[in-house]
Parts: structure tokens; C-alpha cells; sequence
């Protein structure tokens, strides 16, 4: 496969992350205005639906792209190990952070036999409107701001 169909295909699964995780993106800061909680459920549940998606992408964009490395570039540059290092710690702190939080969100919307909620609207609005969005989206975009930076400069290492 020649060098500009490899990176035609490693800028598309770019593109493919970047659509199925804004997804979860929007949903993260939606169901900070949020209350009525079927609606937050709702929100949540479709969130959910984009993680295999976004997968799926992360996987072409790791074979395209080191697909791309090895036609061009030689083992020893390290800008590539950086930015795979990087990829693995950002989806790593991203889930470890996420997945508790919407865990929690889910929780909170929770209702009981009886229809009433679990907890109460307060609770409710202080789980919604935690920091943990705000340090979620800072894991992703620093962590996406240097694998650009590393695969735009390539910087000897």
C-alpha cells in the first residue's frame, strides 16, 4: 500500500475517534444541564454505544499509523514510542476516570421500586456538576495535543 493511502487511512481513523468519542464528549457536558434523569440515562446509554466504535478506531489508527512508521521512518525513532506510550496512558486515566464517573451519574438516576429516586435532586446536581468532566476532557485533549505535537515536529528523543 503506498505511503499517501497509509496516511489517508491513519488521518480517516483519526477522524473516526474523533466523531465516535465526541459523542461522549457531548454527553459528558449534557448531562451537566441535565435533570430530568431519563433523559441523563438516555445520554449516558448512547455514550456507552460509541465505546466499540472507538475502539475499533484506536485499533486502525495504531495499524495504520505504525503501518505508515515502519515504510518511512527507521525502529529508532522514539517520537513514535512516546506517542504510542502516550495513547495507552491517555486511554488509561480517560477510562479510569470516565468509567467511575458515568458508573456514579447512573447511580444517582437510579429509581426505586416505587418510582422514587435513589437520591435526591441535590445529590443528583452534585454528581452532575463535579470537576470530573472537566478532568476527563484535560486527560484527552493533553494527551491528543502531544501525539500531534509528536507526529507533527517529530523531535529527536
Amino acid at each position: 500500500m503506498s505511503y499517501t493511502w497509509l496516511k489517508f487511512l491513519h488521518i480517516a481513523a483519526v477522524f473516526a475517534l474523533l466523531a465516535t468519542h465526541g459523542v461522549s464528549m457531548v454527553a459528558l457536558y449534557a448531562i451537566r444541564k441535565e435533570r430530568d434523569r431519563a433523559r441523563i440515562m438516555a445520554m449516558v446509554t448512547l455514550s456507552g454505544q460509541t465505546v466499540t466504535p472507538m475502539y475499533i478506531s484506536i485499533g486502525a489508527i495504531l495499524v495504520f499509523g505504525i503501518w505508515l512508521w515502519l515504510t518511512v521512518y527507521t525502529l529508532s525513532t522514539m517520537w513514535i514510542w512516546a506517542s504510542i506510550v502516550i495513547l495507552v496512558l491517555t486511554i488509561g486515566l480517560m477510562t479510569a476516570t470516565a468509567k467511575p464517573y458515568f458508573a456514579r451519574v447512573k447511580e444517582a438516576c437510579q429509581l426505586r421500586p416505587s418510582g422514587v429516586p435513589r437520591v435526591s435532586d441535590e445529590e443528583l446536581g452534585d454528581v452532575l456538576n463535579s470537576s470530573r468532566a472537566h478532568l476527563i476532557t484535560a486527560i484527552g485533549v493533553i494527551g491528543l495535543a502531544a501525539i500531534l505535537y509528536l507526529m507533527v515536529f517529530k523531535p529527536k528523543l
